[in-house]
């Protein structure tokens, strides 16, 4: 009964990801990266509440309703997207283009940047040690010990703005776009990246192309046969890339399983949501005891493993400096903070203030061909995604920033053209 009730759950979750994806196609896809997460969690979820073993706590699983609680986040999630950015349709955003002689030079812009950071990069990795070729590097080791490793605080771990800049390159440039998106995602092979940058690289690339699309869209258009492509090469050298790991590491002999796609299935059903059944088994059912401090949203990640991770405690605070995470800390982490009720408010308020705003200052800055400073607001977007999944919180300062800084120049050039009317 206890399954049949968690699989309920999940056909109305599918049931509602449906209606809004035919309510709003482009909203669906800005907030594609949070609708990954709560697909990949909930089945993980259902699958650890029929009593699997979860690696990463070293206890079995059991129904403790972590699967409802979750569905409830995923829901008012949806919920108040759709409902803010309604709200903000009739606000306009009024923003600079970067231009010479009143020509339009974003594009030019743009392409000289992406292949300027490419090959800046790959000359990195390839003066540095690769961890595709040398075991004792890591992907949580090779920036520490690159060549230029002050590289990584300019482009960033993965630097994903790039395939969001090949996906605004795409309208004038298409093959040379999808040809530098394979060099993007073959770059991150090298330093040790493999499932998240085809995942978020290619919703980077094509998250441009649909905001950008003055058309309806339908289901035809978004499979477009060079678009199919692109997810087949990139999913098939994922898949073998992971599979050689395991089998050579076999993460997961600890459990025994040896076998490499048992070990794949493992890692997506048995650890994707395993955070959340452990903050609702100790914070909702149980009786463990709330930090009532917001602050501890900053490195809600950190808090979360601290609490749930087993082993040796000093080993574990080294590992964390190095990059070393769990997965899906937000929204679970709320459950350690305050009450279930409470939590729910809070996360509806950070849905309102915080993601939502940031996806429409990025949608109208495309929509109005600013360019240059819809890279600098996507890469804001991203890590407020990052933020609200992972849970560290001290990632949006700049993204806020960022947005009210927008807001308010836009404000200057509205009372300015308002002003110059009135003469």
């Amino acid at each position: 009964m206890l399954l049949a009730f968690n699989l309920l759950i999940f056909f109305i979750i599918l049931w509602a990801t449906y209606a809004f994806f035919k309510k709003d196609v482009k909203l669906f896809f800005l907030y594609g990266l949070l609708i990954f997460q709560a697909i990949s969690i909930i089945p993980s979820l259902i699958y650890i509440e029929t009593g699997k073993y979860i690696s990463e706590q070293a206890r079995m699983g059991y129904f403790v309703g972590a699967t409802f609680f979750y569905c409830m986040f995923y829901l008012v999630s949806l919920l108040f997207i759709y409902a803010t950015t309604n709200s903000l349709k009739s606000i306009k955003l009024r923003v600079v283009k970067f231009e010479v002689r009143n020509n339009n030079i974003e594009n030019h812009l743009l392409l000289i940047i992406v292949i300027s950071v490419l090959s800046i990069l790959l000359l990195n990795v390839y003066q540095s040690a690769s961890p595709l070729f040398d075991k004792g590097v890591t992907r949580f080791t090779y920036w520490g010990e690159s060549k230029y490793p002050f590289l990584q605080k300019i482009f960033g771990n993965t630097a994903m703005f790039i395939p969001f800049v090949l996906g605004v390159l795409n309208k004038r440039h298409k093959k040379l776009s999808i040809v530098l998106l394979l060099v993007y995602f073959g770059y991150n092979f090298l330093i040790g990246q493999k499932f998240s940058p085809i995942i978020t690289g290619s919703f980077s690339f094509f998250l441009p192309i649909i905001l950008m699309n003055t058309e309806p869209l339908s289901l035809k258009q978004l499979f477009k046969f060079k678009y199919i492509v692109i997810f087949l090469i990139a999913g098939v050298t994922m898949y073998q890339v992971i599979y050689d790991r395991y089998e050579k590491r076999k993460p997961y002999a600890i459990i025994k399983i040896y076998d490499p796609n048992e070990a794949m299935l493992y890692r997506v059903f048995g650890l994707q949501g395993h955070l959340f059944w452990g903050a609702t088994e100790r914070f909702v059912v149980g009786n463990g005891e709330k930090s009532w401090n917001p602050l501890d949203l900053n490195y809600g990640m950190h808090k979360m493993m601290q609490e749930f991770a087993t082993g040796d405690k000093k080993a574990l605070e080294k590992h964390m400096k190095k990059g070393f995470n769990f997965t899906n800390a937000y929204p679970s982490v709320l459950f350690m903070i305050f009450p279930f009720y409470i939590a729910y408010i809070f996360h509806a308020f950070v849905i309102i203030f915080v993601l939502t705003l940031s996806g429409w200052v990025l949608t109208k800055l495309l929509e109005h061909g600013s360019l240059v400073l819809s890279v600098v607001s996507y890469q804001f977007f991203i890590w407020t995604i990052y933020a609200v999944t992972m849970g560290y919180f001290y990632k949006l300062k700049y993204g806020v920033i960022f947005n009210v800084l927008i807001l308010l120049i836009s404000y200057v050039i509205e009372k300015r053209k308002l002003n110059k009317k009135s003469l």
